[in-house]
């Protein structure tokens, strides 16, 4: 089955809204072992919707067509899709009386531009919003059946999950071609994307019924795999090989799969673990603090964190000496390890992970220019371990990576006892 989405409204293809209803219609419809094969913007020019639906109906077997379908002048989809199909729009009375209703319900005033959500493709049908006032409505074009629904995420997606999704499993099970399809998605933090691809080639060969492809979400990399086969038990089967060898190849790199976060994995490594945390952040701000307590019940191993930005709060509250910060400066592998030892013993907790370093622009030395990060862990019973990073990139980047690099240092720790080299 070939399904193609196509999104109408100039605010999608002049920046002012991101298009969020296609990926998550994409991900729910990969779940029934279909891929999406296209998808297409199209501003509010009705040639162009038109052409655009005629083209999407003569390769597709589905086109799931968003947005147009409100009250305003520039709300014209339906009249685009009777043009395409060559019919008239017509006035749908049970449409009208669905609106008279939730319009006296809401005790709002109906106005003439309301009845435009009425008004259809001759033939076609029509099926209720549940949460909102446009209909869904439902297009035979050729070989091609289309579906039509607002574009407002909320409505969206209740159509979609509703009454669009449960038709196309319908015609999947009365489809004697239908090819079985299963995804994993592998999420790897500290393997740049180009390593990542070189670390995995080697499987592709030896798994000729799996798509090997990659993803990068600063920070992390994935690893997509898609098996497809005749039957869904050889797509399993297919998908758990390949997965099972790559996970041998990446070791600890990956950390979850599919939805699994960061966060959460790491909160639950510390939590089978019944340790503590504390954190000293200077460079990074708190977004260390931030990415753990935005988990539900972080209290539990998160005791708190201290944003000590200049050398004053590093002496006061993460209990770095003088003599540290006037010998080896703010910035250096001494008042990380200094940081990170104070803030666990001011705390109490098991762990003290601590960060330093020049986020840029300005700042740094010729030893250590704009970019570099020092990260220490104080582990109860351990040497403390610190280590140097050479993060690339502007503010923003080098701020999210060394969060992101002091947090390894725990998370290797917890899987192995050892800090990552």
């Amino acid at each position: 089955m070939r399904v193609e989405l196509l999104c109408t409204g100039d605010e999608l293809v002049t920046g002012l809204i991101t298009d969020t209803n296609s990926p998550w219609f994409e991900a729910r419809l990969f779940e029934l072992g279909v891929k999406v094969e296209r998808i297409q913007l199209v501003g509010d020019v009705r040639p162009d919707i038109t052409h655009a639906l005629l083209e999407a109906a003569s390769r597709a077997d589905v086109v799931l067509v968003s947005g147009g379908l409100g009250p305003t002048m520039d709300d014209f989809t339906l009249e685009c899709a009777a043009a395409a199909e060559g019919v008239p729009l017509v006035e749908h009375p049970e449409v009208v009386a669905w609106l008279r209703e939730r319009y006296a319900k809401r005790n709002i005033p109906l106005t003439p531009g309301v009845y435009r959500m009425a008004r259809v493709p001759q033939g076609s049908e029509v099926v209720r919003n549940p949460v909102g006032s446009a209909p869904l409505v439902i297009q035979r074009l050729g070989r091609s059946q289309l579906f039509f629904v607002p574009g407002v995420p909320r409505e969206y997606r209740a159509l979609a999950e509703g009454e669009v999704l449960p038709r196309i499993r319908a015609a999947l099970q009365k489809d004697p071609e239908r090819v079985y399809r299963a995804f994993r998605l592998l999420r790897t933090v500290g393997i740049p994307e180009s390593q990542l691809d070189a670390t995995v080639a080697p499987l592709v060969s030896q798994h000729p019924r799996v798509v090997f492809g990659f993803r990068t979400h600063a920070p992390e990399n994935h690893l997509k795999l898609m098996a497809t086969a005749p039957t869904q038990a050889e797509a399993d089967a297919a998908l758990a090989a390949a997965e099972a060898a790559s996970r041998q190849l990446l070791g600890a790199a990956v950390f979850g799969a599919d939805e699994e976060e960061y966060a959460p994995v790491l909160a639950r490594l510390l939590t089978q673990a019944g340790a503590t945390l504390a954190t000293a952040e200077s460079c990074t701000g708190g977004l260390i603090a931030q990415e753990l307590t935005a988990i539900s019940g972080a209290s539990a191993f998160f005791i708190g964190g201290a944003v000590s930005y200049s050398e004053k709060m590093k002496m006061a509250w993460a209990g770095v000496p003088s003599e540290v910060l006037a010998r080896h400066t703010a910035v250096s592998r001494e008042t990380a390890i200094a940081m990170a030892e104070g803030v666990s013993a001011a705390c109490e907790t098991t762990y003290g992970l601590s960060v330093t370093g020049y986020a840029g622009p300005t700042g740094g030395t010729p030893e250590d220019p704009v970019g570099t990060v020092y990260c220490a862990l104080a582990a109860r019973g351990s040497p403390t371990r610190c280590e140097r990073f050479s993060i690339t990139g502007d503010r923003d980047r080098v701020r999210l990576f060394a969060a992101t690099s002091a947090l390894e240092l725990l998370r290797h720790h917890l899987l192995t006892g050892t800090s990552a080299p």
